[in-house]
């Protein structure tokens, strides 16, 4: 039986809502440190392959070269491949289309038959699989930032280190309500082509580095489907608040000793709930250098 790997990353989902202006509403690097310790420097990242996002700014690139140690929220290997995989498959007598219904999973088939994944293995994914299975494009091959990161740390032998082990990863998809999973994947099929251009825009605000854009982004788009509202708060706090209150206390292992490179996802940085903001909240300086 055929089966290609799921993905791994957190993609900027369009499930997540927008928050307030804060001081954390602009900027993708940061300079994070306090009194005692070398600096170091935080950087927002976008989960999607796309050429436009692939080669690091200047400054970026200056602030990694000068780095000891780099920190993202996940390192891939193939166990975590395989044990993720598995654990978005249903493993007993349930199946997609019962969940979602037949109409919607030939949805599903089609839009992900160019992926490579067989009619039997899509029919055992569970609602969460194949939501995180539609949002990657068979047609994007540039090599996502996250990979170029930790491939060029490997070359100059730094410390890589991963803020999630993949139970937890799991954990935040698997442990959601049936019913949710359900609705955003419903939900998905039905505004493909919205949530493409809404993607397309995010990239454009996400170069702008103007985070308090991709979130009105993603504010209009989820005001427009308040029948999927519930659902959507369920895997924001899942996706993001939660999250980011793990990241901002297993990141201080490496800010503690500094000179660190710690780089998540751009959502993760904005407002009173990100990491940022939660960092100086345990004492320390974020000063926006790009």
């Amino acid at each position: 039986m055929k089966r290609r790997d799921l993905l791994l990353a957190f993609a900027l989902s369009p499930f997540l809502p927008a928050w307030g202006a804060s001081r954390f509403d602009r900027g993708l690097l940061w300079e994070v440190g306090r009194k005692g310790s070398p600096s170091s420097h935080v950087y927002g990242t976008i989960h999607v392959s796309d050429p436009r996002v692939e080669a690091l700014p200047s400054p970026v690139a200056a602030a990694f070269a000068r780095a000891s140690s780099l920190m993202l929220e996940f390192l891939p290997d193939s166990y975590s491949r395989e044990r993720f995989t598995e654990a978005a498959m249903f493993l007993d007598r349930q199946t997609l289309e019962e969940k979602i219904g037949a109409e919607d999973f030939q949805r599903v088939v089609e839009a992900l038959g160019p992926s490579g994944l067989e009619r039997e293995v899509i029919g055992k994914l569970k609602p969460w699989g194949a939501l995180l299975n539609l949002r990657h494009s068979a047609a994007d091959t540039a090599e996502s930032l996250d990979a170029r990161l930790i491939g060029e740390a490997r070359a100059r032998r730094l410390a890589v280190l991963q803020m999630e082990g993949v139970e937890e990863q799991i954990f935040a998809f698997d442990e959601c309500p049936m019913a949710t999973q359900v609705a955003l994947l419903k939900h998905t099929l039905a505004h493909r082509d919205e949530l493409a251009q809404l993607e397309d825009e995010t990239i454009r605000a996400y170069l702008a580095r103007d985070l308090a854009a991709i979130w009105r982004l993603r504010e209009r788009f989820i005001a427009r489907y308040p029948e999927v509202a519930a659902h959507q708060a369920i895997m924001t706090k899942r996706l993001l608040y939660d999250r980011s209150v793990v990241m901002a206390y297993r990141v201080q292992q490496e800010l503690r000793r500094g000179e660190a490179f710690v780089a998540v996802g751009a959502l993760h940085l904005h407002g009173a709930k990100g990491v940022l903001a939660l960092l100086a909240q345990d004492g320390y300086h974020a000063a926006r250098v790009y």
